[in-house]
């Protein structure tokens, strides 16, 4: 699937190149850490996809967006999901999601390489 990139407007150029599922967290019962990358503009960041289906009976929330990173946090990301074996199991335990699968005090997920206050933006297809 490819979607809007946020730098130079191209339409489906913004692709998801790698992900690694992680763990639960008190808010989300799906999370994906992804490294997208853009075939016109060269243009990479991290994606999160986060899903929730707690609330209301049959209720679903989905949350997809992005940042932009440091390189040298975006090749630490990249280098993390290249050597997980089983990056699309949440419940591997391998150094890779051990590093990756950080929470916070309340039991909130870490977003790696994210810094307070930075602009995140919305994945658009």
């Amino acid at each position: 699937m490819a979607f809007q990139c946020p730098n130079c407007g191209g339409k489906k150029t913004l692709r998801i190149i790698n992900s690694i599922e992680l763990a639960t967290d008190i808010r989300s019962d799906e999370i994906s850490l992804q490294v997208l990358h853009c075939k016109n503009c060269k243009f990479e960041a991290i994606g999160v996809y986060e899903e929730s289906t707690r609330g209301a009976l049959f209720s679903e929330s989905v949350d997809h967006y992005g940042y932009k990173c440091e390189p040298e946090q975006m090749r630490f990301v990249k280098s993390l999901i290249k050597r997980c074996p089983a990056p699309k199991n949440a419940r591997c335990s391998c150094k890779s999601h051990q590093e990756l699968n950080q929470r916070d005090s309340s039991g909130r997920w870490i977003r790696p390489g994210i810094e307070t206050g930075q602009q995140i933006f919305p994945i658009k297809l």
